[in-house]
C-alpha cells in the first residue's frame, strides 16, 4: 500500500484495480458466440438446401413441360392422314404378326397382308395404349437398357407429319403415273428428301394410300421394288383418273418408360424409320428421370360422339367397359376410335446426386399431369 500526503498527514492509498474478464465471463461469451455461429451456419444450410430444392424442382418442372409438349404434338394429331378418305388403302407388306404393324397402322386396317389384329395384336389403329406393359415394337426384357420399366404404361401414336409434305406436279401426266409406280414432285426438297425404305402417304382431299418408298431421286418417288418389306403393288385408289396432290411422311412413335445407360429411368420414344431401304425403328431417350407414366383415356361411351364421359385405363378401353359404363357393341378397334383425349401423369425423380427429398432414399419425386385433346376427334 502506498502513502500520499494530505492536510491530515499521510493517508494510505488502496491498490489500483486490474482490468480484464474473469474465466466465467470468457466462457459465457464463448458460449454465446458459438450459439451465434451455429445459428448462422444453420441459416446458411437451410438457405443452401432450399436453393438446391428449388433448383431441382425447377429442372423437374422444365423436363415435365418438355415431355408433355413433345407427346402433345403427336397426340393432338392422332390419325391425321392429309385427307378425309372413307376407304384408304395401305399396301405395305408388313405381316400382321410383325411388331412393326402397329407403327404403320394409320388407317386402322393394317398393311396389305391384313389388319394388325390378325396377328394377335389386341387392338389396331392410329392410337393404341398398353396398360402396365410395353408396346410390341419395344424390347420385352424389363428393366434393361433401353427396354421398358415394368409396371408403367405406354402408347403408340401414328399420323402423317405435316411438316414433311411434298407437293406433286400438278400436271396429271406427271403427278401419276409417268410409270405405274412413280410420283413426280413439283420441287425436290433441299433437305429431308424422301428416301428408300420410308413410309409415305399419298393423299388428295378424299383419297389416301400408304406405301413404302422403293426408290427416290430428283424429282421422282417410286413405290415399286426396292424396299423391305415392300409393297403389294398398285395403290388402288390412285391412278390415271385420280391423281394425288401431295405426299406426307408417315410418323409412327411409341412412348414408354425405359432405363438409360447409367441405370436411371427415362422417357423413351421408339420412332419409325429405316435402315437403308429396310423398315425399322430406333429408340431415343427424351427426358431423364421419368420414373413412371400412368395414362388414362377420355372416352365417349354413347352416341353421338364428341363428349368425354369418363377416363379409362388402356385395359378398360380395350375391353369396352370400366365396370360401370359400357361401349356400344363393337371390337377393340371400334372402342379405341372413341378416345377423344389422353391424360398423362408423369412421375419425375431427382438424380442420385440431388438428394433433397424426405423419403427413405432422399430423392425428390413429383407427379405432373396434363390432358391432351385429340383434334381430329372433337
Amino acid at each position: 500500500m502506498r502513502l500520499h500526503a494530505s492536510i491530515h498527514g499521510l493517508t494510505p492509498t488502496p491498490p489500483a484495480r486490474r482490468g480484464g474478464f474473469s474465466i466465467i465471463e470468457l466462457m459465457v461469451a464463448m458460449t454465446i458466440g458459438l450459439l451465434l455461429v451455429a445459428g448462422l451456419f444453420y441459416v446458411y444450410l437451410g438457405a443452401s438446401q432450399s436453393s438446391r430444392f428449388q433448383g431441382v424442382l425447377a429442372a423437374m418442372q422444365g423436363n415435365a413441360r418438355f415431355a408433355v409438349e413433345i407427346m402433345g404434338v403427336d397426340l393432338r394429331m392422332v390419325g391425321f392422314t392429309g385427307s378425309q378418305a372413307a376407304n384408304p388403302s395401305n399396301i405395305v407388306k408388313v405381316q400382321p404378326t410383325d411388331n412393326l404393324c402397329p407403327m404403320i397402322d394409320v388407317f386402322g386396317n393394317g398393311g396389305s397382308n391384313g389388319g394388325c389384329t390378325a396377328g394377335g395384336n389386341p387392338v389396331a389403329g392410329p392410337l393404341v395404349g398398353y396398360e402396365n406393359t410395353n408396346p410390341p415394337n419395344v424390347c420385352t426384357t424389363a428393366n434393361t437398357t433401353p427396354c421398358y420399366r415394368a409396371g408403367t404404361d405406354s402408347l403408340t401414336v401414328v399420323r402423317v407429319d405435316t411438316g414433311n409434305k411434298y407437293a406433286l406436279n400438278p400436271d396429271p401426266s406427271l403427278s401419276y403415273p409417268t410409270a405405274p409406280t412413280t410420283f413426280t414432285l413439283s420441287a425436290w426438297p433441299a433437305t429431308d428428301a424422301p428416301q428408300a425404305g420410308e413410309i409415305f402417304v399419298a393423299a388428295d382431299y378424299i383419297h389416301a394410300a400408304a406405301f413404302q418408298v422403293g426408290a427416290a431421286g430428283n424429282p421422282t418417288v417410286s413405290f415399286g421394288a426396292g424396299g423391305t418389306p415392300g409393297n403389294s403393288g398398285s395403290l388402288g385408289v390412285f391412278g390415271p383418273s385420280i391423281n394425288a396432290l401431295g405426299l406426307y411422311r408417315l410418323s409412327g412413335v411409341s412412348y414408354y418408360i425405359g432405363r438409360n445407360p447409367v441405370g436411371e429411368p427415362a422417357l423413351y420414344r421408339d420412332k419409325l424409320g429405316h435402315t437403308g431401304a429396310t423398315l425399322s425403328t430406333a429408340a431415343e431417350e427424351l427426358v431423364q428421370g421419368v420414373e413412371d407414366m400412368e395414362i388414362t383415356y377420355g372416352v365417349d361411351t354413347t352416341d353421338p360422339l364428341n363428349n368425354v364421359e369418363g377416363y379409362w385405363t388402356a385395359a378398360q378401353v380395350t375391353a369396352g367397359t370400366d365396370g360401370a359404363a359400357t361401349m356400344p357393341v363393337g371390337t377393340p378397334k371400334d372402342y379405341w376410335k372413341r378416345v377423344l383425349s389422353v391424360r398423362i401423369a408423369l412421375t419425375l425423380v431427382s438424380g442420385q446426386n440431388e438428394k433433397v427429398g424426405t423419403t427413405g432414399d432422399q430423392l425428390l419425386r413429383k407427379t405432373f399431369t396434363n390432358t391432351i385433346a385429340i383434334r381430329n376427334r372433337l
